[in-house]
């Protein structure tokens, strides 16, 4: 990826621009970068607040954007052929899994549920402006909380010894460990349920303990208002996408997509297509005080999936915005997207950044690009955040689904495999 046809220069607002960068640049700009200076004056006096930008466009490698365009093109495609399928038949039936397993789940009531979807459920007729129970802590203290395991954390990692060193470990454990979990949390884990007594085989008693949002897509998304984070190229915008077509087109809800993502023109575009394919409205949120008129617009959808600027997790001034977001799009639920191939300490870096405003589950994208699911454990284990939903693959609706424990499991002890089908077309 390469910058060019590089400029500089000020603006009032992050709406202004964007809306200049578009202007010298074209629809594929992105903002670089940007900065508050105070300019003009005289003697020192009188000075105005601007902000300085520098937008570019990023050229990807020939190969790169051959590969993107082609998916993003298939992505369509498929999507225009199941929205003509519905057509206003009535219900459609999904397409079938992404893999069929004999497995079989634990007894009704042994998947962990977290406070926010219990909150969400036994609520469901609320008003809209309510919030489920666990949004009901100050927004500090569940961001504090974040930082405080973090150190816990990052201490354990520093002053643990070499991850190969598995001499310790029960079968169980060694089981963890080989999987990629932390040789420390697979021990825990491991003695956990040597105490448990339980009548499950080991496979069983985990996956009851793996944290989810709960059966079902209403659960899973965790209320009406959905907030979606994350760094730059984990697949948010595809993602939302996935959701909101699996929403409309099964589900048959009132869905509405917005985006604060003004700073990459072809995300922009690219989301207005999938709406447009859809037939559901979206809405640019150029400006956080944008939120509330287009809230109050859509008063009566059922589902409003909000997606965010993909920057760095790096650039603290794009930090400080989602914060600005946040308070005003006032989310029941936040999910961090993960690209699910990254190192443990890339997942902490990320989560230790998108920790300024509280997060509700954690939505692991790519799992097709890695067979080492161990950092997902590990994530799980140290923080109090529960999985919502599973990507694999760029295909709209079809590559999600809704995260369960015993599907976890079985994919980070190889019982069972990531096997898409092939495509008839």
């Amino acid at each position: 990826m390469r910058v060019e046809q590089q400029i500089e220069y000020e603006a009032k607002s992050d709406a202004e621009a964007i809306n200049i960068a578009r202007e010298r640049l074209g629809r594929d700009a992105v903002i670089l970068s940007s900065r508050p200076v105070k300019l003009g004056g005289v003697m020192g006096l009188f000075k105005r607040d601007a902000l300085w930008i520098t937008a570019g466009v990023l050229i990807p490698d020939q190969e790169d954007m051959l590969k993107e365009s082609h998916d993003r093109m298939v992505a369509f495609q498929h999507l225009l052929e199941v929205r003509r399928a519905v057509g206003g038949e009535g219900a459609v039936v999904p397409a079938e899994p992404l893999v069929t397993t004999a497995f079989t789940p634990p007894p009704q009531g042994t998947v962990a549920v977290t406070a926010a979807a219990q909150a969400y459920e036994s609520n469901s007729s609320r008003q809209a402006d309510q919030k489920p129970a666990a949004q009901a802590s100050p927004m500090a203290k569940d961001v504090d909380e974040i930082k405080m395991i973090l150190c816990k954390v990052l201490d354990r990692l520093d002053g643990a010894g070499a991850q190969e060193s598995l001499s310790g470990l029960d079968d169980n454990g060694r089981l963890l460990a080989d999987a990629g979990v932390d040789k420390d949390i697979a021990s825990e884990i491991s003695d956990m349920f040597a105490k448990s007594s339980s009548s499950f085989d080991f496979y069983e008693w985990l996956a009851g303990r793996i944290p989810t949002m709960g059966a079902g897509w209403t659960n899973s998304l965790g209320g009406k208002r959905v907030l979606f984070a994350g760094p730059t190229g984990v697949g948010k915008t595809t993602t939302i996408a996935k959701l909101a077509a699996t929403q409309s087109l099964w589900e048959h809800k009132k869905v509405v997509m917005m985006t604060a993502d003004t700073y990459r023109i072809a995300a922009v575009e690219q989301l207005r297509t999938y709406a447009k394919i859809l037939s559901v409205p979206i809405e640019i949120i150029a400006d956080p005080h944008d939120a509330d008129a287009a809230l109050r617009k859509h008063a009566d959808a059922d589902l409003i999936l909000l997606d965010t600027a993909g920057r760095s997790h790096f650039d603290d001034g794009r930090l400080d915005e989602l914060k600005v977001i946040y308070d005003a799009f006032e989310p029941d639920s936040v999910h961090l997207v993960v690209a699910s191939n990254i190192r443990y300490r890339d997942m902490l870096d990320v989560i230790e950044r998108m920790g300024v405003i509280p997060l509700s589950a954690l939505l692991f994208t790519k799992l097709d690009e890695t067979h080492n699911y161990g950092t997902i454990l590990n994530v799980l284990h140290d923080f109090n955040l529960s999985l919502s939903f599973f990507t694999v693959g760029q295909d709209v609706p079809n590559d999600i689904e809704i995260a369960r424990g015993d599907r976890f499991v079985n994919l980070l002890t190889n019982r069972e495999s990531l096997v898409k089908k092939e495509s008839s077309g």
